[in-house]
């Protein structure tokens, strides 16, 4: 299974990082055996996640859902309290120069240590918990796609993106998908990439096959995202077509007559067709892109595409991170309009890593497609 140069360079960066949080956590802690304990932790916890990583088809598949569950976990949790260790800092040195701290701080500063640190933990567990809850509650996204052009139906479409199964989300959270699904009784499911994590091997294992072909809907499309890349993408749209799902990879498909869904492939190919090739001899109909990554919006809006419908960002699934997407985005998240083209990027119905959501949501999107009034 091909592994991405830049997951390397961030696992470097994150055991960096990891460095600095266990020496400043130690100074913070009394000399005795807490220290060993602690010391033995921050060792497993960021090596659980680059083992549940880069090893995961190397272990038994609940060991590696375990190791990155856990992983994914201090991942978050290792980020802020980073956030936190580097204020504090920040402080202790605003305090060697301008002496800012009350005299009661620096005469109690153990017991005022572990009281921080303790409360930072309580904090943290807590924002997970509330995380977790947010994970688990899916948003309905409605909007209503109205074209002059010639339709002969007007069908109701559910667009999902990112659902990642893997060794984290597995056959429960497939059912609760399907399920929600379901309840939307579309007529076609625009599946907008990453419908996998990686590795098939847990997906097999749990029938996530199964569960799939439950999907209620005449028409069922996908098109790969960068996650089926890292798993092996004709594996991964192989099982797809065993799932009752039509892949469209640089294809098009035309449900009914007048409207056209174009499948475009993840831009991990450099060599994929560009939006206006595949739009070509399509003009006049009503047509809905689907490309996982949401970049360069502005091919779509000149190829004439009527709409876009994009997923991949999650919106960062976890504050700040949704702050930074919006900075490298046009578009991280919800509904942008560029000239005749609407586009919207999904923040995902599942997630990568941990199940938390902190600052996002996890959300379906049901688009109804009217006729213009004559």
């Amino acid at each position: 299974m091909k592994i991405p140069l830049f997951i390397f360079i961030f696992l470097g960066i994150y055991l960096l990082l990891n460095g600095y949080l266990y020496t400043r956590g130690l100074q913070m802690l009394p000399q005795g055996s807490i220290r060993l304990i602690y010391s033995i932790l921050f060792v497993l916890l960021p090596l659980s996640f680059i083992a549940g990583m880069v090893w995961e088809d190397k272990f038994p598949i609940k060991m590696t859902a375990a190791l990155q569950t856990i992983g994914g976990t201090w991942l978050i949790a290792s980020m802020y309290l980073f956030a936190f260790v580097l204020i504090l800092d920040v402080i202790r040195l605003a305090d060697h120069y301008f002496c800012i701290l009350p005299d009661f701080i620096k005469q109690n500063y153990q017991t005022v240590k572990l009281v921080i640190g303790g409360s930072a933990l309580l904090i943290l567990a807590i924002v997970f918990i509330i995380g977790n809850i947010r994970f688990h509650k899916i948003e309905t996204v409605n909007m209503t796609l109205h074209t002059a052009k010639h339709i002969a139906y007007e069908p109701k479409i559910v667009v999902v993106s990112d659902l990642h199964f893997g060794y984290t989300i597995t056959a429960e959270g497939a059912k609760k998908f399907v399920d929600a699904i379901n309840r939307k009784q579309p007529d076609i499911v625009l599946i907008c990439g990453d419908l996998f994590d990686r590795s098939l091997r847990p997906v097999i294992q749990a029938r996530i096959s199964d569960e799939l072909k439950r999907i209620k809907a005449e028409r069922i499309y996908a098109v790969p995202g960068n996650h089926e890349y890292y798993g092996g993408v004709d594996d991964a749209l192989k099982y797809m077509i065993e799932s009752g799902i039509t892949p469209l990879r640089d294809s098009i498909a035309e449900p009914y007559p007048g409207i056209v869904i174009v499948g475009r492939d993840d831009r991990t190919n450099t060599r994929r067709k560009s939006v206006k090739e595949l739009m070509r001899g399509h003009e006049a109909d009503f047509t809905i892109l689907m490309d996982h990554q949401p970049y360069e919006l502005n091919k779509a809006e000149e190829a004439g595409v009527d709409v876009q419908f994009s997923g991949h960002t999650h919106d960062g699934q976890v504050w700040p991170i949704n702050l930074i997407a919006r900075s490298i985005y046009e578009k991280s998240h919800g509904y942008l309009k560029k000239g005749h083209t609407t586009f919207y990027v999904s923040s995902g119905l599942g997630i990568w890593g941990p199940k938390v959501r902190i600052g996002t949501q996890s959300e379906i999107v049901v688009a109804d497609i009217q006729k213009e009034n004559p």
